[in-house]
């Protein structure tokens, strides 16, 4: 039980990070660098690599989330929401490319999840994420008179 305990708080902690990470994109706080490295920093902290996460096929992360055939949410919450914020960041920074992979990615996972989510303080359902995902990469409905 100490033992659980312990990883809750780790990804609590971690959820946390991300949370902060979110603000600082949404916000423009910073730059683009700094927020690279926050994100490594996250990614790193939930037992991956960004790099790898980016260069991986959406299968490949699948295996490495669920290497048994068992999901551990935690695990993969805290990857899609990475992954999530990644694409987020990339969209800011025009780089449309890594935004699309990106968001792919964390749709992908976070639909792995189902409706359990992972049950983070202060982050919606997997299910609002994917919502959320497939509107950003809705393009926009035409207007009234637009073809």
């Amino acid at each position: 039980m100490a033992q659980t305990d312990y990883l809750l708080r780790q990804i609590e902690a971690l959820g946390q990070l991300l949370i902060a990470i979110r603000k600082m994109i949404l916000g423009g706080e910073t730059d683009g660098a700094a927020v690279e490295s926050r994100l490594r920093e996250a990614a790193g902290k939930g037992g991956m690599d960004l790099e790898l996460a980016r260069a991986a096929t959406p299968e490949t992360l699948h295996m490495l989330i669920a290497p048994t055939g068992e999901i551990e949410p935690g695990r993969c919450w805290l990857l899609a929401e990475t992954l999530y914020l990644d694409g987020i960041q990339a969209r800011l920074t025009e780089e449309p490319a890594r935004a699309l992979d990106s968001l792919g990615k964390a749709r992908m996972l976070f639909s792995l999840l189902g409706p359990m989510g992972a049950f983070l303080v202060g982050f919606p359902e997997a299910a609002e994420r994917v919502r959320e995902i497939d509107a950003i990469q809705s393009p926009p409905a035409l207007g009234a008179g637009e073809e």
